[in-house]
């Protein structure tokens, strides 16, 4: 695993394992707490959908 991918992993939340339904919940349930909309954080939401890009896209 390139140490990309393991941060990216570790940002979601999901194991070497986890398939992408796994990814897509854990995005789902963690950009819904720190989404800008919500009064949430821009950085941390970049953070977390460039984890998610990485992951299904990589």
């Amino acid at each position: 695993m390139a140490a990309d991918e393991a941060e990216a992993r570790a940002v979601l939340g999901v194991g070497p394992r986890d398939g992408a339904d796994a990814i897509r919940e854990a995005h789902r349930r963690l950009l819904s707490g720190v989404h800008p909309d919500r009064g949430g954080s821009v950085e941390l939401a970049r953070r977390i959908n460039a984890a998610r890009d990485r992951l299904l896209k990589g």
